[in-house]
């Protein structure tokens, strides 16, 4: 087994003046090799990036993690994603200067660790020759910050604080004493909550309150997959909420240099996971997605000859077929689009409804609201130490489904598999007595034994209804019939023989995300709630309907 040696804290210039920290790991063998760097907030000297860092040194390459600035031993002040980009492009320009480098390099991260690489990449630095940007948003509004327009509460108030102070605070036993707990979650107004928890204010907090709409604050951030001029490999989970973007990014990136993605049944944790929810999916599902990023950067790395161009564009974990399959294009061309609509008596069903079915009511109540069982999230290790930790993926819904603010509607059992892979939308027409409410739309594969297995969902808050990706607000009339269109997460599942589809309908999963107050009020600073009266409609004049990507056989 190959040795390993540390430089630790080596300063790297900025263009500004300051510093950063970078820990080097490089095998004992020596000479210049090809770099791997990545980049965190989440201090380079934990467990995971000691452990990061030897693994890839011991195979021959130096590995570079550093903290962004602002964070443990890195000069500056800390400031979401603005100088990422920069900062990691003069990191590439230091480290192309070190002995032990021959200019070779490659970039690596998760998380935020992804976003930073996505703020380098259009800065075309002459050094860089691939990345692998995992599990992150593209775009920092609709798909992070305000999913759907619904504020990602657990997650964004994580990250402020951690960002803010320590990991310890958010991660360690004590979280759930101080912040992560149902007093603080419930706490109101929301964009407070910086001070009630840190006891001071965070700037980007509160930037992110004074832009409620996805405008140009937030566009300058968004990613720019068109602009990847250099191989890319991403990761993604079916239960990580950021799945969407990068079958999205693949799609834009097109064939234009080598373009990967690795999408199997995990959620956001570690790339060394073992995943799952109250469903086994076979030891089918195990991959070591380090040994995937092993050959893609001996392939561009050291242009070794290997297995990387033998692998398919897009390799996808098919659950319930329990298989890998690989495909060259997303979405698949073969798709048949299906609607399968809801209809009285709580049933799910490809045939239509007719003009007289009676609308399905319920009251959501913000004081009550349903909890986050399982579903897509990015929350476990920064909830480990909460209160109720917040467990992602594909768990059994009927504790949800057994509330009185829940409306389900179920299939027949289908008579021959039903494969469904893709991204969905739901088509929903509803009314609110309420001038502002939530909508949330879930997708579960019920067993024979009556699990009701998560498989995907989505949200959308009503007053960005009638925009682009949350762009404009408009509030509702209450009362008035509505149509909502809900992008969900893509998802990839066979319906077994003798399964049955569901299509749950309610309007919270607290906290992933905060409670609609239902008063229209500014969400940032309002604290006066109201029940809203919900209605969904399912008529042939209001036929809502999910429209499902049908794989034919």
């Amino acid at each position: 087994m190959t040795e390993v040696r540390l430089l630790h804290d080596q300063r790297v210039p900025t263009r500004d003046g300051l510093t950063l920290s970078a820990d080097v790991y490089l095998p004992l063998s020596g000479g210049a090799l090809p770099a791997i760097v990545q980049w965190t907030p989440y201090e380079s000297t934990r467990e995971r990036f000691i452990a990061w860092g030897v693994w890839f040194a011991r195979r021959g390459y130096a590995a570079v993690v550093v903290d962004v600035r602002g964070r443990y031993e890195s000069e500056g002040e800390f400031y979401a994603w603005t100088k990422d980009g920069v900062d990691a492009h003069d990191t590439l320009t230091w480290v192309a200067a070190q002995q032990w480098s021959n200019g070779r390099t490659g970039t690596w991260g998760r998380s935020y660790g992804g976003l930073v690489q996505w703020q380098l990449a259009h800065l075309g630095h002459p050094n860089l020759q691939c990345i692998a940007p995992q599990v992150i948003h593209d775009d920092y509004f609709w798909d992070g910050y305000f999913t759907g327009g619904a504020f990602q509460l657990a997650l964004t108030l994580g990250a402020a604080a951690l960002w803010s102070s320590s990991l310890a605070l958010i991660t360690g036993p004590s979280a759930r004493d101080i912040v992560l707990n149902d007093r603080v979650f419930r706490h109101l107004p929301l964009i407070d909550l910086d001070e009630y928890v840190i006891g001071r204010r965070v700037d980007y907090w509160r930037d992110w309150w004074e832009h409620q709409t996805n405008d140009e604050w937030w566009h300058q951030f968004h990613h720019r997959p068109e602009q990847v001029d250099v191989p890319i490999f991403q990761q993604g989970g079916w239960f990580d909420p950021y799945s969407g973007s990068h079958l999205r990014s693949f799609a834009k990136i097109g064939e234009r240099v080598p373009n990967r993605v690795l999408m199997g049944p995990w959620s956001h944790e570690e790339e060394v996971e073992t995943f799952r929810g109250d469903v086994d999916f076979g030891p089918q599902s195990v991959t070591v997605i380090r040994e995937h990023e092993l050959a893609f950067y001996d392939r561009y790395l050291r242009d070794e000859d290997g297995e990387w161009d033998a692998r398919p564009p897009l390799e996808l974990f098919v659950m319930g077929a329990n298989e890998w399959r690989g495909e060259r294009e997303w979405p698949l061309a073969r798709t048949e689009l299906t609607p399968w609509f809801l209809r009285r008596g709580g049933v799910l069903s490809p045939e239509e409804p007719r003009a007289d079915e009676p609308g399905d009511r319920y009251a959501y109540d913000p004081e009550d609201p349903a909890p986050t069982i399982g579903g897509v999230s990015s929350v476990l290790t920064m909830t480990q130490g909460a209160e109720t930790p917040i467990r992602p993926g594909p768990r059994d819904q009927r504790p949800l489904e057994a509330r009185a603010d829940v409306l389900s509607y179920t299939s027949e059992a289908v008579e021959r598999d039903l494969e469904v892979v893709g991204p969905l939308e739901m088509v929903l027409y509803a009314a609110s007595s309420a001038k502002d409410t939530d909508w949330i739309v879930r997708l579960s594969d019920v067993y024979p034994d009556g699990r009701a297995i998560f498989m995907t969902e989505g949200i959308i808050r009503a007053r960005y209804r009638g925009g682009v990706d949350g762009d404009s607000v408009d509030l509702l009339e209450p009362g008035e019939v509505a149509e909502y269109r809900i992008r969900c997460y893509p998802t990839a599942n066979v319906f077994a023989r003798g399964h049955r589809l569901r299509l749950d309908v309610t309007s919270s999963s607290f906290p992933r995300f905060s409670r609609n107050l239902n008063t229209g009020e500014d969400v940032g600073t309002g604290t006066r709630m109201q029940v809203a009266q919900q209605t969904v409609l399912h008529t042939d004049r209001y036929p809502s309907h999910v429209v499902l990507p049908v794989i034919p056989r």
